[in-house]
């Protein structure tokens, strides 16, 4: 389960903002409260902690981070997640990639916090920068005018998606060789769904074979999320030669999928505007159905409820977590 910035402002008057990102005491606090909260709203599904200890937290800069880096404005909402403008075709093409990230903002603000945090906490957390994707930080940093320039001024397109490919491999390999990340790196692919499965697979999906070779050759597992329907793309991704996990999108076929990539873990998005809306009985029978369509691969198979949003039933979550429970 995992709950949006607006649920927790509007339920409880917490404040992410700024402060949430930049102040990392503040963060701790907050984090607290909210493992304490979660715990005591939710005691059956075993979230959160009676008793939270202040531990070494990462700001986390979310779907900003690339585009932070490569210059664009970030805003930081009290009830949600940080986001960003966008930058003009000037600005593109001046981006370079920054030969240690660690001198750069946001990398080295993160790097900052944790070795506070450590000295405070006397702990030893190596800092973490997540990685994100391709065509992700594409679209992030341009907006829709990636597409436009896709087809019209190709030049800057490409630039674009160089410099999000090379600072991907740079987190990638600093994560690895500077702070000893030795985890899955699960690259982001929310805006392959903005195109066709043919697009994807010329233009796109280069860039995540050669980030899955990096990964491979450092000696880590490599993972995708792709929160819309799967099904078209299914055989482009197939390409890649082994998938650790994939995240696949509300709609999408689980039964084909597992029998596709026997290999990975899949792990299941369940919609959140579905659970906010539907009765219990609904949420029951949609459970089941997923279960049923996974049965035999439960070892394998994960179901996700994120981005829970403000006014969702909390009987809609404990009904998930029951129908996983006594599924045989």
């Amino acid at each position: 389960y995992n709950f949006l910035p607006s649920w927790w402002n509007k339920n409880y008057g917490i404040k992410f903002g700024e402060r949430y990102i930049f102040d990392p005491d503040y963060r701790v606090e907050t984090s607290m409260h909210m493992e304490r909260t979660i715990n005591e709203r939710f005691p059956d599904l075993h979230i959160g902690s009676k008793d939270p200890k202040p531990i070494v937290i990462c700001p986390d800069f979310g779907n900003t981070i690339t585009a932070a880096a490569a210059g664009c404005e970030v805003v930081y909402p009290d009830d949600n997640y940080p986001w960003n403008r966008h930058l003009p075709e000037d600005a593109i093409e001046k981006l370079k990639v920054p030969q240690d990230l660690g001198n750069v903002f946001p990398y080295k603000e993160i790097v900052s916090q944790i070795k506070y945090l450590n000295s405070k906490l006397h702990d030893n957390v190596k800092p973490y920068w997540n990685s994100r994707g391709v065509l992700n930080d594409a679209v992030l940093i341009r907006g829709t005018e990636f597409f436009t320039d896709y087809y019209k001024n190709p030049e800057i397109a490409s630039k674009l998606l160089d410099y999000s490919y090379s600072m991907l491999t740079s987190v990638v390999k600093q994560n690895h060789d500077d702070f000893g990340y030795r985890g899955m790196v699960m690259i982001t692919n929310c805006t392959s769904m903005m195109v066709s499965p043919n697009m994807y697979d010329k233009s796109f999906l280069p860039y995540d074979r050669k980030i899955y070779q990096l990964v491979r050759a450092l000696g880590q597992e490599f993972g995708i999320h792709h929160c819309g329907i799967f099904d078209k793309y299914s055989m482009e991704y197939r390409k890649i030669p082994h998938i650790n996990c994939l995240e696949i999108g509300w709609g999408s076929d689980i039964r084909m999928i597992l029998d596709l990539f026997p290999e990975a873990i899949i792990q299941y998005i369940f919609s959140s505007t579905f659970v906010a809306s539907s009765n219990r009985n609904q949420i029951r029978e949609k459970t089941n159905q997923i279960l049923e369509a996974s049965k035999g691969n439960w070892y394998r198979f994960r179901l996700s409820v994120p981005d829970i949003e403000f006014g969702t039933p909390d009987e809609n979550l404990i009904e998930i977590y029951e129908c996983c429970k006594s599924a045989k």
